[in-house]
């Protein structure tokens, strides 16, 4: 999701109510019966429309198709170092070129056609992505917007007098971080601004009050420790770049795991002929 709205230049807040789209999406249905390819493309499409940041068909399937390409060789990532089982794809074709090679592969592709049998199948898999994922979520999409801990992050800020603009930036950034994750489902976005607003002031070396009472107690309430500290955990840990599930994220194809394969799995057809 990150990947695709960076390329098809959506703002934070796109990208975000996409990711929540996403979260909320897959805590009711099932990775077994629903393609996280198909489900993500319908998210950044549903996304731009309840933003009002509108791109057409065409450009979201050519973007993810590209995606695609680079993740199934492995753009950026070390494949002699690193091992992903299942998600490795084209790894083993592609292990002697690097990086610049493969970027020449993806730009000598020609784009999707529009007339192509592929491209009539990732359009009918995103048109009925977007039915499943309405009727999933009850067709109510104009509350997330309001719902991400960007819209807090400067409130807090100035409430907390806070001069330093880098703090905010960090802030920020710990916010979009957080959107890879479900923490979007389990907390309130308050304690994920708090959250993002304690680790920038860490980073910052910029001390807030703590007594009488920690100054998060003003804007989340009492008793709250344990969750910050949860929130915390969680999305410092996106930063181990050691770690396999983070790299699997960041570089590798994901295969579906529906029992009859998905419309874009290595097995319907070979990736170099999906134009």
């Amino acid at each position: 999701l990150l990947d695709a709205s960076t390329l098809l230049r959506l703002p934070a807040s796109t990208y975000a109510t996409s990711c929540t789209i996403f979260h909320r999406t897959y805590h009711r249905l099932s990775l077994r019966k629903h393609c996280v390819w198909s489900v993500a493309m319908g998210c950044v499409l549903l996304a731009s429309k309840v933003e009002e940041e509108p791109r057409s068909i065409h450009s979201i399937i050519l973007t993810f198709a590209h995606i695609y390409r680079r993740r199934r060789l492995r753009v950026g990532d070390d494949i002699s170092k690193f091992h992903y089982g299942a998600a490795d794809a084209e790894a083993d074709n592609c292990a002697l070129l690097n990086d610049l090679e493969k970027e020449n592969v993806v730009r000598s592709v020609k784009p999707m056609s529009m007339l192509g049998p592929v491209y009539a199948e990732w359009k009918d898999a995103l048109f009925d992505i977007e039915n499943v994922i309405l009727q999933t979520l009850g067709f109510t999409l104009y509350w997330i917007p309001d719902s991400h801990p960007h819209k807090f992050i400067l409130y807090f800020v100035r409430v907390l007098e806070i001069d330093n603009k880098e703090v905010a930036q960090k802030a920020w950034d710990y916010c979009n971080d957080s959107c890879r994750i479900d923490l979007c489902v389990r907390y309130e976005p308050e304690i994920m601004a708090c959250v993002a607003i304690l680790m920038a002031c860490s980073c910052n070396d910029v001390e807030l009050p703590l007594v009488p009472a920690p100054w998060w107690e003003v804007f989340i309430g009492g008793n709250r420790s344990q969750d910050l500290s949860i929130v915390c955990n969680a999305i410092l840990a996106l930063d181990d770049d050691d770690d396999l599930d983070n790299r699997r994220a960041n570089y590798a194809f994901v295969p579906s795991l529906l029992e009859k394969s998905s419309f874009n799995d290595p097995e319907s057809y070979l990736w170099s002929k999906a134009d």
